[in-house]
């Protein structure tokens, strides 16, 4: 029981957030992060590395069940995506260590908000 009472919230906030991953494709990771923000007394960098860390196994299973009902095709429009979008994860892993939190939340905000006004009005 004391697992339970302890690690509970992780519990269920870990299964919220594959659950939306997995059925939205995005959005787990916004969960997790907003989740370790305030659970956790941690600087922002070990927030926003941790909730990549968790979201990276529950992206790579989704993708997987994502692949083999065939809801995924390797053609041009993704491999044209992969390289770039690798390149952009290391500089964006880079600058987490050079840039001051407040900028970081700053700026996960405004993505936070962007992205729910444009799936709204798209």
């Amino acid at each position: 029981m004391n697992f339970l009472k302890r690690y509970g919230s992780f519990l269920a906030v870990g299964a919220i957030a594959g659950f939306v991953n997995g059925l939205l494709g995005a959005g787990g990771g916004i969960i997790v992060t907003f989740f370790l923000a305030k659970k956790l007394n941690k600087d922002g960098n070990t927030m926003f590395a941790n909730a990549v860390a968790t979201m990276l196994p529950i992206s790579v299973l989704s993708f997987a069940l994502y692949l083999a009902n065939g809801y995924f095709s390797f053609d041009e429009g993704f491999l044209t995506l992969l390289v770039p979008a690798i390149l952009g994860g290391l500089l964006g892993a880079f600058l987490l260590t050079k840039l001051k939190f407040r900028f970081l939340k700053i700026a996960f905000s405004l993505l936070v908000i962007v992205s729910g006004f444009m799936m709204i009005v798209r």
